[in-house]
């Protein structure tokens, strides 16, 4: 059946997750993303408002619902926000920088709490699948173009930077138009289509991987995962080459613990591990030399980077943070922003929002960990959103998550419908009682 139906939206909600997915290449043409993403997540918001007004209004049935963990994601990142203002007060800023601050957030952080929440719409999994499928399709058209750029030896520098960079605000990175880059280190060809750097490439399309993978059509699944496993090939990115397999084993280890041929497997493997331990550690350790010696300049620089924001974070705003990163750096560091996207997620947060935001963040991220590994057991959408929190996971360390949010989005909309699980039985459990009042 699937085969014969054209996939569509059937309501509002569908119809722009579905459209703002599949015109992510138009968007990044214009530069909109940074822009228009979030003005969806807010317009999804406000209408997921009058949704919840019509249903207390009218006294019918609660078909929406909103899970607690929703709601720990929401509070969480309203402390964050706090923690912002906080920061920046402490440090003495002037109104515009505070403004701004706080502008930065409603596009960044509040998407983490904002998307999971409008997942309580009607928004079937399906159509997400089937949108990022067609979106890997669409990169594998353009992948061979890039390509063909650099054979023609088009220049790698911006083509065009947005006018909206003006509107947006950020780096200007997040509104240009790059056909490829050249690593500085080893002179190789990157890709980031329709992302600003060729690392969040590699983010994104992991995500896309395992929505992808839910689909149910096969010529859209393979077409889907062959797309996204082509732009982790082209991102060139370390962190996503070596996370892949991990990812696939813990998530399949994860839902899969609680048969007895996991302990046994386990056990076999503790005990071959502590045969070959020593040949394993220098296993480790030669791979762990070659990946950074890949690109020494951005291992180094990175490592600096993140001694210098800890001990700036430690002995200047340990609680509330910074609030803001610092736009230059030292030549240690290569010039690069103190507390920035360098020193990945945790970091960023320590720096900028301090302890509080730290803790504002990791607490629903671990319970919300915790929380798809029990639903994952029975539930391929918790199975999914599992596999999506373990890929943010593994990223937390070299990316900085919250800047991203407005290209992983869809990731965050799956990661919501697999956190509403905890709703349906409450929605069920309403409908019946209404059903026996009634009769």
């Amino acid at each position: 059946m699937d085969r014969k139906i054209r996939m569509k939206p059937l309501n509002f909600e569908e119809s722009l997750v579905w459209y703002t997915i599949i015109g992510t290449y138009g968007l990044y043409l214009f530069g909109a993303q940074p822009i228009v993403i979030p003005i969806v997540a807010w317009i999804l918001v406000a209408y997921l408002g009058k949704k919840v007004w019509q249903q207390s209004k009218e006294n019918t049935v609660r078909e929406i619902t909103i899970s607690s963990t929703t709601w720990l994601w929401m509070i969480s990142m309203c402390i964050i926000v706090v923690a912002i203002i906080i920061g920046n007060l402490d440090f003495n800023v002037d109104t515009v920088r505070l403004m701004k601050s706080v502008f930065k957030w409603t596009r960044e952080h509040a998407l983490w709490g904002l998307l999971p929440l409008v997942a309580c719409l009607n928004i079937r999994p399906k159509l997400i699948y089937r949108a990022v499928c067609i979106l890997c399709a669409q990169s594998l058209i353009v992948i061979p173009i890039c390509y063909l750029a650099y054979l023609l030896r088009l220049p790698t520098s911006t083509l065009y930077v947005s006018p909206l960079a003006k509107v947006g605000g950020n780096s200007p990175d997040l509104y240009s138009v790059v056909l490829y880059f050249l690593d500085y280190d080893s002179n190789q060809v990157r890709l980031a289509l329709f992302s600003p750097w060729a690392p969040n490439l590699a983010l994104i399309s992991l995500i896309y991987f395992f929505i992808a993978r839910q689909e149910t059509n096969k010529k859209w699944r393979r077409i889907g995962m062959i797309g996204a496993l082509a732009m982790v090939l082209v991102s060139v990115s370390r962190a996503a080459i070596l996370s892949f397999p991990v990812i696939l084993l813990l998530t399949w280890l994860l839902t899969n613990f609680t048969r007895p041929g996991i302990y046994f497997a386990t056990g076999i493997g503790s005990f071959l591990l502590s045969i070959f331990s020593t040949q394993i550690t220098n296993f480790i350790s030669n791979l762990t030399e070659q990946v950074h010696g890949a690109r020494a300049t951005s291992s180094e620089a990175r490592i600096n980077l993140i001694k210098l924001s800890l001990d700036k974070w430690w002995n200047e705003a340990p609680i509330w943070g910074h609030g803001y990163t610092e736009p230059i750096g030292p030549a240690i560091v290569y010039f690069l922003p103190v507390g920035t996207s360098g020193c990945g997620t945790w970091v960023n947060l320590l720096y900028t929002k301090g302890l509080v935001g730290f803790m504002a963040f990791a607490v629903p991220f671990l319970w919300s960990l915790i929380y798809l590994v029990i639903q994952a057991q029975r539930s391929a959408i918790a199975k999914t959103g599992l596999s999506i929190i373990l890929v943010f996971f593994f990223f937390s360390f070299t990316e900085e998550l919250d800047l991203l949010a407005y290209l992983y989005w869809p990731g965050l909309l799956m990661l919501g419908i697999a956190l509403r699980a905890e709703t349906q039985s409450v929605s069920t459990l309403l409908r019946f009682k209404n059903t026996l009042l009634e009769s």
